[in-house]
């Protein structure tokens, strides 16, 4: 409810009008009941035609004029909730897009896609719809009053309904609410599993996993529709509890207004107008809940995308190298994964002067990867530091530090936008003719050329469906559109044909006699000849590093001191 109250404190004025709005309804709400009275008890009882003209024309007048508050304050009560949904979906956007994979790594991504799809649950719990059910709670006091008039004692079998009601629509909502929890958690694990099997179908069909998931899925699925059928029994009887307060209602108003009709002290048509007026509070109070409801899915849903919002985003206002040549320097660098035994490396020294080539090297799971992560500053290190330029990249805008790195992943991935979109995604300002020499250099012209679409053709599902060698040269289009001073290749042989090869050796070379600072993981001898730097991530937990003799020199380092292994420094050379 308080979110509710500050989307309205947002926009004073149209609250304002929505409130007015709201009493106008209910006032002439009013109009149908004294209709039915005055023609029961004047018009019958004297059969005066002008009284029934003159009743009829207010009534429709009345119909009319309520008609237009409603249509008028359904828009106004839409219009308050444009800003809200907007800022706030930019907002779970900004951290999906900016959210430090520290910790965003950490989240499954079925509880993500749940978190996504809040979004609507939290719109919804605030439309229009429940703007107006929950303005009109309080005129409930109106009708129930217009009943006193008519009769005290049918007011309170009113006031007894309503409390009824407002307990029963309390006690289905905290029912609800613990199904809603069983139902998202379990769907939570239901999704992933499903993701799984879809990325993994090559897996299910080559190692006959089917078993194996059927046996899952039908776990699952029955306790999802335990779940869903427990749902639809507390719904069914929350609103079969509605409609049996609705009709003792209506028969106690009548069996008890009868007898005072007979009394004499209520006429035929002041009970029918009590009937009416008793139903309208009853149907406020029943809609009240009902948004009530909504309005607390939404709120524990806000509730759950604020945690999600609260993670430690990537800085987009930090320090901006104006004349960064490609220098890295790591000192005692050390990072260890949560919960695991030690640490993946520590006390990492390395000086990397600009137009230096690095090899970094190691056996499966030594941390090739996520020592390239760090540096793309994608996580940040346990201890240590990763300067650039002499500052530390974790004070650097990261939207900078990013254009300054031209990077092949292992395993590249894309977003399902043209081919186009995805080589320009760092720079989209480049010039059509930039890209086609960037195109021509990755070797992806002739893949392009018997493509219908050509640089328009979409990439879906992540690029997934390419061949392997294509998604590598998409893949190093990508970096090459990135006029950076580093490049970071992650395996840059791998995936490639001979042509590919090729091609590969072509870009380094190039990269090499442009002094740009690369970094390549690979256990390629043809590249680790070049190198100036080996570092040897399988030597635990400080990794080896070796220098040739000309960047020992460079980076004044003790020939002894960076040699510990002479005979893999000789190959080095």
């Amino acid at each position: 409810m308080r979110e509710l109250l500050r989307r309205l404190s947002l926009h004073p004025f149209l609250a304002f009008e929505i409130v007015l709005a709201s009493f106008f309804i209910n006032i002439l709400s009013l109009a149908s009941p004294i209709f039915v009275i005055q023609v029961l008890n004047r018009y019958v009882g004297y059969g005066f035609d002008g009284t029934l003209i003159t009743l009829t024309t207010g009534m429709l007048i009345a119909g009319f004029l309520n008609h237009g508050f409603t249509v008028v304050r359904v828009r106004i009560a839409s219009a308050v909730n444009v800003g809200p949904d907007r800022v706030l979906s930019e907002m779970v956007l900004n951290c999906l897009a900016r959210a430090k994979m520290t910790t965003m790594g950490r989240i499954p991504s079925a509880r993500i896609h749940e978190l996504m799809g809040g979004l609507q649950t939290v719109q919804s719990g605030y439309d229009a719809s429940v703007i107006c059910s929950v303005l009109d709670m309080p005129f409930f006091i109106l009708f129930v009053g217009a009943v006193f008039f008519l009769s005290p004692v049918l007011a309170l079998i009113t006031i007894a309904a309503i409390a009824c009601t407002l307990l029963a629509g309390w006690l289905n909502m905290r029912r609800g609410k613990r199904m809603m929890d069983a139902m998202r958690n379990e769907s939570i694990v239901h999704r992933g599993n499903l993701s799984n099997a879809i990325t993994g179908a090559d897996t299910v069909r080559a190692f006959g996993g089917r078993g194996y998931l059927s046996g899952v899925f039908h776990s699952q699925v029955g306790k999802i529709q335990q779940i869903k059928r427990d749902m639809v029994q507390g719904g069914t009887r929350g609103q079969a509890s509605l409609q049996t307060l609705a009709m003792l209602l209506r028969v106690l108003v009548y069996a008890v207004g009868a007898r005072e009709v007979v009394a004499g002290s209520l006429s035929m048509g002041g009970l029918i107008g009590a009937s009416i007026l008793s139903g309208k509070a009853l149907s406020v109070s029943a809609s009240f809940m009902k948004s009530r409801s909504m309005i607390s899915q939404a709120t524990a849903m806000m509730q759950s995308l604020q945690e999600f919002l609260r993670q430690p985003l990537e800085s987009e206002t930090g320090t901006v190298l104006n004349d960064y040549k490609g220098a890295v320097e790591i000192k005692d660098l050390g990072f260890a994964y949560p919960g695991s035994t030690g640490p993946l490396f520590e006390g990492m020294d390395v000086d990397i002067k600009a137009g230096s080539v690095v090899v970094v090297t190691g056996h499966n799971g030594s941390g090739k990867t996520t020592f390239v992560r760090l540096l793309l500053g994608l996580i940040d290190p346990g201890r240590g530091q990763i300067l650039a330029g002499g500052v530390d990249i974790r004070q650097l805008a990261a939207p900078w530090w990013r254009t300054q790195i031209m990077y092949l992943p292992q395993e590249p991935t894309f977003l399902n936008a043209t081919i186009k979109e995805n080589i320009c995604l760092n720079c989209p300002d480049i010039d059509d003719e930039r890209v086609e020499r960037i195109v021509e250099a990755a070797g992806l012209k002739k893949y392009l050329d018997t493509s219908v679409k050509g640089l328009e053709a979409q990439v879906v599902n992540g690029g997934a469906e390419l061949a392997v060698g294509i998604r590598r040269r998409l893949a190093l289009a990508r970096a090459l559109s990135v006029k950076g001073a580093v490049a970071i290749l992650d395996e840059p042989a791998e995936g490639f044909d001979i042509e590919g090869l090729r091609i590969m050796d072509m870009v380094i070379n190039s990269m090499i006699k442009a002094g740009k600072t690369l970094i390549v993981v690979t256990h390629d001898m043809r590249i680790m000849q070049r190198a100036d730097i080996v570092i040897d991530l399988s030597r635990k937990p400080k990794p080896q590093v070796s220098y040739t003799a000309e960047a020992a020199e460079e980076c004044g380092k003790d020939k002894a001191e960076c040699k510990d292994d002479k005979a893999e420094s000789e190959a080095v050379q």
